[in-house]
Parts: C-alpha cells; sequence; structure tokens
C-alpha cells in the first residue's frame, strides 16, 4: 500500500508540474496522431516478371506520431518555443520516443518572426502539405500523392558510403525532412507568409569523401503562402548541392540517363519549383492542385548530364454535412527529358501515374474510421513506390486498400 501511495503522488508531481509552469507563462503539450491500418499489397507487371510480388497483408502504423512542445513567454512580446516528435511503431514496438525523429526544434518567436534550429520538414515540403493530407493520415501512406509528385521515380541506389548528402541517404526527390536545419519565417501579413530554410553540410572537407574533398552538401528551401478565406496558395523553391542523387540512382535503376557518370561527377545541383493551391467551392466540398518541375544535373572532369520532369496533381475533398467523408487524388509525373555531354540517354518509361481515393466516417474531431486505395501504375523503367511493405522494380504497378482508424490528442 505504501509503495502505491509514493508511486501515486510522484505521477501527481509529475502531471502538476507543467501546470505550474504554464502559470508562471509557460506551458507543455503532449500531442500526437496513431492511425493503425490493415493494407493488402500486391506489385505485378514488373519488367521482369521475377520482379513481381504477391499480395500480402500488413499490420501497419504508418507515419503515427507522438510530440511534446511548448513555450516560455520571455516579455516582449519574445517567446522561446521548443518541441520533440517522433514516429511511433506501436506495431512493432521499434523507435526511440526521445530521438526527435520528426519535426524537433528549438527557437525564438517575436514580433518579427520565427526562428528555428533543429530537425523539420523543409519549407517546400510542409507549405505543400497543407493541399491533399487525405483525412490527415497521407504521411508516409500509400495514397500520398507525393509518391509520384515529388520523387525521381527509379530504383532507390546504393552509393559509395559517404558519397553526396550526408544524414539524408539517397533521397531522390523533395518532399524531406533536413536536419542540422536553420529555418526562419516571416509574421503572417494579411494572410501572407514565407519561410525560408538552410542545412549546411557537417562533412564539407572531409578527405576521405568517395568523390571530392571539395563538395558542399548543403540545401535551400524557400516558400511563400496565401491563407485567407476559401483560398489557399503557395510557391515554393528547393536546391540540393552536391547530393548525387541522379548518378546515384539511374545507375541502380534504367542506367539510361547517368549510369556512365555515376561515380565521376564532382559537382551536382538538384532543384524544383512547385505551386499547390487549395480552394472551398462550398465550406464541405474542396478542390487542391499541384504543379511541380523538378531538375537534377551534375558535372565533373569526364561529362556532365541533366534530367528534368515535370509532375501535377488533382483533388477533391468532401465532407458530407455530417460524418461521412470522402477524398479522390489523381497524381502524374511524365517521362521527362535528359542530356549528357558524351553520348546519347534515354528517358523512355519513367512516367508513373497514381489514383488514390477513399471514404471516412468521424466519431468525433479527433477520431475517425476510415477505408483508403490506391492504384500505382509505373511505366517499363520506373519504380515509384507509396508501399511500406513492398520492393517495387521497374515497371511494377502496385494496387492496394486499407482500412484504419486515426486518433489525435
Amino acid at each position: 500500500m505504501q509503495r502505491k501511495t509514493i508511486l501515486a503522488l510522484a505521477v501527481g508531481t509529475a502531471f502538476a508540474a507543467p501546470a505550474f509552469a504554464q502559470t508562471t507563462g509557460s506551458t507543455i503539450e503532449i500531442y500526437g496522431r496513431l492511425y493503425p491500418q490493415v493494407t493488402s499489397a500486391e506489385a505485378k507487371g514488373a519488367t521482369d516478371p521475377a520482379d513481381n510480388e504477391a499480395r500480402r497483408l500488413s499490420v501497419d502504423t504508418q507515419n503515427s506520431r507522438i510530440g511534446f512542445r511548448g513555450q516560455e513567454q520571455l516579455g516582449g512580446g519574445l517567446a522561446a518555443i521548443w518541441q520533440i516528435e517522433t514516429r511511433v511503431r506501436f506495431d512493432t514496438g521499434a523507435n526511440n520516443p526521445w530521438a526527435g525523429s520528426r519535426d524537433s526544434f528549438l527557437g525564438l518567436r517575436g514580433n518579427w518572426g520565427t526562428v528555428r534550429f533543429g530537425n523539420f520538414d523543409t519549407v517546400y515540403k510542409n507549405y505543400g502539405a497543407a493541399v491533399g493530407n487525405f483525412f490527415g493520415v497521407s504521411s508516409g501512406n500509400f495514397v500520398s500523392s507525393s509518391n509520384v509528385l515529388s520523387e525521381v521515380g527509379v530504383a532507390p541506389g546504393g552509393g559509395e558510403d559517404g558519397e553526396g548528402r550526408a544524414g539524408q541517404g539517397n533521397a531522390t526527390g523533395f518532399h524531406i525532412r533536413a536536419a542540422n536545419s536553420i529555418h526562419y519565417e516571416t509574421p503572417e501579413f494579411g494572410g501572407f507568409q514565407a519561410g525560408i530554410q538552410y542545412s549546411p553540410d557537417e562533412r564539407k572537407g572531409n578527405p576521405t569523401r568517395p568523390r571530392d574533398p571539395g563538395i558542399n552538401a548543403e540545401l535551400w528551401s524557400f516558400g511563400a503562402k496565401y491563407e485567407k478565406g476559401p483560398v489557399y496558395a503557395s510557391v515554393q523553391y528547393e536546391r540540393h548541392n552536391d547530393w548525387f542523387d541522379a548518378s546515384t540512382n539511374f545507375d541502380a535503376g534504367t542506367g539510361s540517363a547517368f549510369g556512365p557518370l555515376a561515380t565521376t561527377t564532382t559537382d551536382s545541383r538538384d532543384q524544383a519549383w512547385r505551386l499547390s493551391g487549395k480552394f472551398a467551392v462550398t465550406p464541405q466540398h474542396r478542390l487542391t492542385g499541384d504543379l511541380a518541375q523538378m531538375q537534377w544535373k551534375e558535372s565533373g572532369p569526364v561529362g556532365s548530364g541533366e534530367y528534368k520532369r515535370n509532375s501535377w496533381a488533382l483533388g477533391w475533398e468532401a465532407s458530407w454535412g455530417g460524418p461521412w467523408r470522402t477524398e479522390i487524388t489523381y497524381t502524374q509525373a511524365d517521362k521527362g527529358t535528359c542530356s549528357v555531354s558524351a553520348g546519347t540517354c534515354s528517358t523512355d518509361g519513367l512516367d508513373g501515374k497514381q489514383i488514390a481515393a477513399g471514404v471516412g466516417y468521424a466519431f468525433s474531431k479527433r477520431t475517425l474510421v476510415y477505408a483508403i486505395g490506391a492504384k500505382l501504375t509505373n511505366g517499363t523503367n520506373a519504380a515509384f513506390n507509396g508501399a511500406a511493405n513492398l520492393d517495387v522494380n521497374p515497371g511494377a504497378d502496385t494496387t492496394q486498400y486499407a482500412v484504419g482508424m486515426s486518433h489525435s490528442f
């Protein structure tokens, strides 16, 4: 009995501390979103039939997360802000809740804007993610339009250890979270707001790098948005210097565009523009749209190469005056164009498209059950992939269905 009393007092004290802090100008909040789902998925029609994958069931928690955030009022309109957020894989028990693997930072907010330091989504991704969030469960899910809209769409490359962007792996696209970031966002002026983000290369000048110790694998991300009444609109730009995503991935994928340059280029610049928008036709019905152009460009002592592609997405979100909700999106990426300084290159079969639809039933503002499905069609050499449990090979098309539940707290 005595042990139980001591434990109760300890728990009570822990929960009383945030409340006490709140009275002195500080607040602490625990928040999150959990959305487990049962998924049925298959991949067939691969260019090599041996690469097809049979239909299988899985229990996934997608990008379910838990976070801790707070602020302290410092006076004069200035506040210290912080957040630690991580993915929680309660289907397997993996991950460290204190790792800050999702948006995590410390910063200051004032009348002049907000500055943050840490690991978080780029401005490019964040401003575009306001469009087409599919009941709030699209993050890391197979219904996300980013699976086609923002990716290079070829088989993931192995690359040389330590090559390109440290800590990012072979990102291949522009729907990413950037570690070691500095971010500034302006105050809102009449619905307008802008942001800028920089992530330096913490291994710059390392003489052991496989390509060139002169590599500077940095990231810049910019965006401006307008949100007022029924209208949301944003424009984003992002640049990755010396990430070498094109040569690394094409070498492992088709090999047709950048294969010969995979280990000889010493400079790269990957960049993307994106326009995103949402318009509420009525309070219950919203139209969404995205248009993006991406470019991967590399050069070196023996040659240079470039790959460029356009992609777009359209969507419709609806609530029906009650608990029922529906959503549908269509996303398409063209095969793009390429050029190399010596020889020829081809982008045949590098196109992709996806259609996704879902229906949800909201028990409350926090709890929702849903059924979703998506069909992703790859060109003969493309390997776009939104599947959590499929290693999609070039030319394979994925068909996925899921039923799940979402709860926010």
